[in-house]
């Protein structure tokens, strides 16, 4: 389930994803790339969403905020600041292009917890949402971008697989709220996996 404010801040990650697809006009407009950031961007979601019920958790998506901004304490905005509108457009235009960040969105996650209390073994007996929940969740969306790439290169649909492989690759940073913060502090030999995954795959695309 979207709900409203999530469909708006999905809706403009998808525009400043476009604008770094197309950037810096080198691109050729036609409906297939115009369609990538659309793909990638819902298939990561619907993923991270349909996995997060098995974790006892729903989760949000927004745009990426920081709110701590050096290692003092006293460093931090008073204000999460919303770097995902910002850095990603500055690095793209600065570079000219040659560089894409593709860091738009974090989830928030929220307890379910009736349906935790339901579940007798395992993890499932902790009642509260844990690093491993955030970090499952968040493995999903991966995985289903690397098998997004597979599918895309069969069809003989480049510019799908390549940038899966890209935006995968920047959200597997273990900073902030990325999605790679989660899954490299809930469980750092699946983050290690990825990593490899994704730096040999993006190594293959970019080729």
């Amino acid at each position: 389930m979207i709900t409203s404010k999530e469909l708006i801040w999905i809706i403009v990650s998808i525009i400043i994803f476009e604008f770094i697809v197309f950037f810096p006009g080198n691109n050729t407009l036609n409906l297939k790339l115009l369609l990538v950031p659309i793909i990638i961007v819902l298939a990561s979601i619907s993923a991270k969403k349909y996995f997060s019920r098995h974790f006892n958790i729903r989760i949000e998506h927004k745009i990426w905020e920081i709110q701590q901004y050096g290692w003092q304490r006293q460093a931090h905005f008073k204000k999460p600041f919303p770097i995902g509108l910002i850095f990603p457009l500055i690095i793209s235009i600065l570079s000219y292009g040659l560089l894409k960040p593709l860091t738009l969105l974090q989830f928030d996650a929220e307890n379910i917890l009736e349906k935790r209390l339901l579940r007798k073994q395992g993890h499932y007996r902790k009642t509260e949402i844990n690093e491993s929940d955030l970090a499952h969740t968040s493995m999903a969306g991966f995985y289903c971008l690397f098998l997004l790439s597979i599918f895309a290169a069969l069809l003989n649909y480049s510019d799908l697989s390549k940038y899966a492989i890209i935006y995968g690759f920047w959200n597997l940073i273990p900073y902030g709220n990325l999605d790679g913060a989660k899954v490299f502090f809930g469980s750092f030999f699946n983050w290690i996996m990825l990593a490899i995954i994704f730096i040999i795959s993006l190594i293959i695309v970019l080729v």
